[in-house]
């Protein structure tokens, strides 16, 4: 609307000023002989004397003027061009925050709903450590019933078995939340529950020798790749973030702010055209058609138009500057998130592989348990070595895909 506005300023407009003045005493003309006489009434209206005459006209006490005018800008020094462009200039900053408001508002609606999957997984690891925890605690029993196990035993499986139903009821409660936080994005009642769809999440290539820093030493050419895309990416956002795009055009704002307020030192020209109504009853004529030609020069303000300059000036470069700093810092975070997602891929094999062996490790620790060949710290110990096993192989899946969604925020193609 504001650069509509500021194009319509070059365009032609038309007023109209209407008045209806009513006068006492009535205004009139004296003749000679009424001022030699001293006759004249102290307003100098027409009852005076007999020798004066209204300058209105007969009978007429009231003064109706009325006149509409054309005006139609010829030349304003670039003064209307300039600000047509610093509008459109405020329409793009306006276009590139909402912009970025809708790349937030994406970004936090996956993050909730990755909150909402990892905190399933953190539930059910939860609950299946309460469950093993619990077939253990029977075991101890029946050990402890027949003497082959101590109160001690017995005891610190009950411990255990406590701690691990405490964090199944934080895990609920933090299932709840994040339900709740993202039923809130969605506009949905925050009790709604759903299935969601699991994400997938692309793995890094090659052994687990090839995922360490060891390995890109013996192998530039995967750091070669790497920077390679890091620069692509960073590429992008220096054309698509929407800070950049609002910083430049807040500096392009301001230059023409400064070049329109230069402007208005310049002579300005402009066409009028008119009818113009003059209500005196003594005319032969009361309609009139008038047309002018207006020509308006500044020569001197004191220097105000000059500081004004100066100062607009001065904020664009600071916009200018602003925006240096702004790429600096997304160069920074487009390398950051590229890293925190490269490292998040590479533990997923681990981890993964960590599972594989934390499951055995307890499977065989039970079974000598029960043989009494192994104590019940060991066992716990390697139940609770488990459950971290599998927090860490969640929390490495759920950190690739928000580190994804991250990264493609910071390239500003989210």
């Amino acid at each position: 609307m504001n650069v509509d506005a500021a194009r319509s300023a070059r365009l032609p407009s038309i007023k109209n000023q209407t008045y209806n003045a009513l006068l006492a005493p009535t205004p009139g003309f004296s003749t000679p002989s009424q001022s030699s006489g001293g006759n004249a009434g102290a307003g100098g209206g027409v009852g005076a004397g007999a020798a004066g005459f209204g300058l209105l006209g007969q009978g007429q006490s009231d003064l109706p003027l009325s006149n509409t005018a054309l005006t139609f800008p010829v030349y304003s020094g670039g003064r209307l061009k300039h600000n047509v462009e610093a509008a459109s200039a405020q329409l793009g900053v306006q276009r590139a925050e909402e912009f970025r408001t809708a790349l937030d508002l994406k970004l936090t609606v996956a993050e909730s709903f990755v909150a909402v999957l990892r905190a399933e997984k953190d539930l059910a690891v939860a609950l299946s450590n309460v469950s093993r925890l619990s077939a253990f605690l029977r075991d101890v029993q029946n050990r402890k019933t027949v003497g082959m196990a101590t109160l001690n035993d017995k005891l610190s499986a009950e411990v255990s078995l406590s701690n691990a139903q405490q964090e199944h009821i934080r895990a609920q409660k933090n299932l709840s939340a994040a339900w709740a936080r993202y039923n809130r994005y969605l506009g949905r009642p925050l009790t709604a529950v759903t299935k969601l769809a699991e994400l997938s999440v692309p793995e890094a290539s090659g052994d687990i020798d090839d995922l360490t820093s060891m390995a890109l030493r013996s192998h530039p050419e995967f750091a070669t790749a790497s920077e390679a895309e890091i620069q692509a990416l960073t590429a992008t956002a220096m054309q698509a973030r929407p800070e950049l795009v609002s910083l430049n055009e807040q500096a392009r704002s301001l230059a023409e702010q400064a070049e329109a307020a230069r402007a208005g030192t310049r002579p300005t020209v402009t066409v009028n055209a008119g009818y113009t109504y003059l209500g005196f009853n003594a005319l032969s004529h009361q309609n009139f058609l008038t047309s002018l030609v207006a020509v308006n020069w500044t020569l001197t303000d004191a220097g105000a138009t000059r500081r004004k300059v100066e100062a607009l000036r001065g904020q664009e470069l600071a916009a200018l500057r602003r925006r240096a700093d702004a790429a600096a810092d997304i160069t920074l975070e487009v390398r950051t998130y590229w890293l925190d997602l490269a490292e998040a891929r590479r533990r997923i094999p681990v981890t993964r592989q960590a599972i594989t062996q934390a499951e055995e490790n307890v499977k065989v620790l039970t079974d000598r348990y029960r043989e009494s060949l192994s104590t019940y710290t060991q066992v716990l110990d390697a139940e609770a070595l488990r459950v971290r096993t599998f927090t860490n192989y969640y929390e490495a899946v759920y950190d690739a895909v928000l580190g994804a969604y991250r990264l493609k925020r910071a390239a500003g193609t989210l």
